[in-house]
């Protein structure tokens, strides 16, 4: 498993300012590759920085769409609820990472929650500045419609992953995913770059909250992962490919890659 880690953002208010928060983040996302400087920089001037307190809504599921918002600095935890208050978590996304990009485009009510998990940078290009900036600039809509087809490869991969593995391949899919998208090379150990609580393992797996914390403390037992300060460290990803069944799964996990949204640069 190949893991790639990406350039630090620069800082909200510092001396390049939200302009530069904004240019960064738009640039991570894909979504203007193969801009020239100047056709860059009237994009970025469109958009706007926002800073949320860890806990913060980002947006709920059935509000009005403000427009696209991008994951500059921190993690959003992306899920929908359900009435007996349990959550079905689409995705933690990180720097780089647009959040649901399909509402955006068509300017219905948001179809998940999104929520600041720690301290986060984001930025928002309105509603009407995207439809600006989509009829003068088509390419965008075609990056969009590309990352649209890898958001619906990842939605379909964790819904086969939840019909046709129990829960230890469930939870190891997951942690295998997660290490794709916030992986972080530390010695032998693989860091999981992103505090989750078991909960948070849970609901993106799709198991109940004992469940989780039954099959991750085998893992730990094992020595198979680490968790320390809730953020999880695989020390065996061998160990952990055998209840996924790696091996023989006919998935492409790479497009759980942090490094799949900028793909559409190669694209003709």
């Amino acid at each position: 498993m190949k893991i790639l880690t990406e350039a630090a953002a620069p800082r909200a208010g510092s001396s390049g300012g939200d302009f530069e928060v904004a240019r960064w983040a738009l640039e991570q996302s894909g979504l203007v590759a193969g801009f020239a400087r100047d056709d860059l920089e009237w994009v970025v001037r469109r958009a706007r920085v926002r800073s949320l307190a860890a806990g913060t809504d980002v947006f709920t599921e059935s509000e009005p769409c403000e427009g696209l918002w991008i994951v500059a600095a921190g993690h959003v935890r992306l899920y929908h609820s359900f009435a007996e208050g349990r959550q079905q978590v689409v995705g933690f996304l990180a720097a780089g990472s647009s959040l649901d990009l399909a509402t955006a485009i068509d300017g219905g009510p948001h179809a998940t929650s999104a929520t600041a998990m720690d301290d986060s940078v984001l930025v928002l290009v309105p509603r009407d500045a995207l439809s600006e900036i989509a009829a003068r600039y088509p390419e965008v809509m075609r990056n969009a419609m590309w990352q649209l087809c890898m958001e619906i490869r990842r939605h379909d991969i964790a819904s086969a992953v939840a019909t046709q593995k129990d829960a230890r391949g469930r939870i190891g899919c997951t942690l295998l995913q997660l290490a794709r998208q916030h992986g972080v090379r530390e010695g032998n150990a693989l860091r999981i770059d992103c505090r989750l609580t078991r909960q948070d393992v849970a609901d993106r797996a799709g198991v109940r909250i004992e469940t989780a914390i039954r099959v991750l403390s085998d893992l730990q037992r094992q020595g198979v992962i680490r968790t320390r300060a809730q953020v999880i460290e695989i020390l065996d990803v061998m160990e952990l490919q055998r209840p996924a069944e790696c091996e023989d799964c006919l998935f492409d996990c790479s497009v759980f890659s942090s490094t799949s949204r900028r793909r559409v640069a190669r694209q003709p």
